[in-house]
């Protein structure tokens, strides 16, 4: 905030420049692709509400294979699926992005005849999202810590209770990372991050996901 007053020529004291922040890793998580798949071929149990939190599933699903922002994916609409690929202008950045469409994006294309399940609010969308991941059985312990009052905490909570509409972006650009076929930079045009720092910040990669990922290396054969 100092250095925007400083750039629209306030008198700011310059030894603001001097505070080191420290950033903490925040409590968000991303889902692997076995849970997106277990996730998509959810049959929900509630014949009255069924429709609607498919639709709500369905929504957050394309997210999850497009890395784009609620306000983009929860806005898409038949014209934006062109040649099998996702193609829309960014709301935030106001940019075209061009994703390949995955098998399940086309399905759910083809299920709604092209008309995406649109409109909700987010705040609503996140209230009912975590209703259905918890029926789901989205329930690993995640533990992480914060400062508060200058006190180190750490807390417990299930999976389903840290899931929002932005883990859809996270958990499409991490597995896009995980799969080793694709250059960093290559998912930094679909995520819109400049620096590989903020990139490598961004993603989410647990210990087990990084032994994974390198398992099959030259490095550790004879």
């Amino acid at each position: 905030m100092v250095r925007k007053a400083s750039q629209y020529n306030y008198a700011v004291d310059s030894t603001y420049d001097e505070i080191g922040m420290r950033l903490e890793e925040t409590s968000a998580v991303f889902l692997s692709m076995n849970e997106i798949t277990r996730i998509y071929y959810y049959k929900f149990l509630n014949q009255d509400k069924r429709k609607a939190k498919e639709r709500i599933r369905d929504l957050f699903v394309i997210g999850c294979l497009t890395a784009l922002r609620y306000s983009d994916y929860s806005t898409l609409a038949k014209d934006n699926l062109q040649n099998g690929y996702i193609v829309k202008r960014t709301k935030k950045t106001n940019v075209d992005v061009k994703v390949p469409a995955h098998d399940y994006v086309k399905e759910i294309f083809a299920k709604y005849n092209g008309n995406i399940p649109c409109g909700l609010c987010i705040q609503y969308f996140n209230k009912y999202l975590k209703v259905i991941m918890k029926e789901i059985g989205l329930n690993d312990k995640i533990t992480y810590s914060f400062t508060k009052g200058g006190k180190l905490q750490t807390v417990t909570r299930e999976k389903w209770e840290l899931i929002s509409s932005h883990t859809a972006r996270r958990s499409a650009a991490t597995n896009m990372y995980l799969t080793g076929r694709m250059k960093t930079f290559e998912i930094m045009k679909l995520t819109g991050h400049r620096t590989e720092q903020n990139f490598f910040r961004y993603i989410r990669l647990t210990g087990d996901d990084t032994a994974r990922s390198i398992s099959g290396d030259m490095f550790f054969r004879k």
